[in-house]
Order: C-alpha cells, then structure tokens, then sequence
C-alpha cells in the first residue's frame, strides 16, 4: 500500500517519485495532467474561471484562479509548467469526477465509504457442519490443526487430526 504525501509549507509531493518509480518526469506529468484538464473541461463545457471557482481557486476578494488554472494547462515562454499538488488532484478528481492516464497508471480519486461498480456482493453462507462421532484416542495424544487462508473473495478452512485411532 502507498500513500500521497504533500507538504503545502515547502510545496513539495510525493506522488510523482513514489508513486510512478524513476521513470517520473515532473514536466512530463504536469505536461499530462495539463493535457487531460484542457480536454476534460473543454469536452464537459466548462470554462477555466467556472472551474477555478468550482475548486476554490479564487481567494475571497481576490481573482487569479483562472490564471493558476490555466498554467496547468498550457507551457509558459519558457516551456514549463507546475506540476500540480496532491491537494489541486484531490479536488479535481472529486469536483469534477476527472482522471487521467501516465505511463500506464490512472490517476483518479475513489470514495471508499461507497463500494465500487465493480465489486461484487456476495451473499453471506453459512456452512454447516453435522459431526455426531466420538473417536477414542490411543494415549490420549493428538493434535487437531486449522488452517486458514484468505485469497481473494473466499476463505479456506482446514481442520486435520493428527493421532493414532
């Protein structure tokens, strides 16, 4: 398991190196994350002031949001742009249900309180087991053993009895 950390003091994160190993490239990321918002707003018919003010952007009595937005969006003279934070990726991917593709891993954003079109429910079983026996041990020694394994979407129970009947 891996997690997303940013620190908003020195503006760093943790998502491009850890997330996507050393084949990262900040430019390249923020070059594809631009890329896909430019087109997922254009195609939802949603202008870059709607969206800034959708993702609070804009500071009270201040405008600007539209400007930082579109950096994403676009290089600047000298042919760079910011990659975006953690917190700027959470709230486009929640806002707006956004998500891309880099270098084979989708960046989106999940609710985990809700199950996931696909999961599926399995109907809870209970599996009853009629034992009406009773084995005499030699010595009174043995040694009963369970077992449990819990690959995904079972779980596997083995009882053995080890001794001399």
């Amino acid at each position: 398991m891996s997690s997303i950390i940013f620190d908003s003091i020195c503006d760093l994160s943790n998502i491009i190196d850890d997330q996507m190993g050393s084949k990262a490239d900040s430019l390249e990321f923020a070059r594809a994350f631009g890329d896909a918002l430019a087109k997922f707003l254009v195609e939802r018919g949603v202008s870059q002031s709607d969206a800034a003010k959708k993702l609070l952007l804009d500071r009270p009595g201040k405008s600007g949001g539209k400007a930082r937005l579109s950096t994403y969006c676009r290089d600047s003279r000298m042919g760079t742009r910011p990659t975006p934070n953690a917190e700027l990726l959470y709230r486009v991917c929640t806002e707006f249900g956004f998500n891309f593709e880099y270098r084979g891993f989708r960046i989106s954003a999940t609710d985990l309180g809700t199950p996931s079109e696909n999961a599926q429910t399995a109907e809870v079983q209970q599996l009853v087991l009629d034992f009406d026996g009773q084995y005499e041990l030699k010595d009174q020694k043995g040694t009963i053993s369970v077992r449990v394994k819990r690959p995904t979407g079972r779980v596997e129970i083995s009882v053995s009895l080890d001794a001399a009947i």
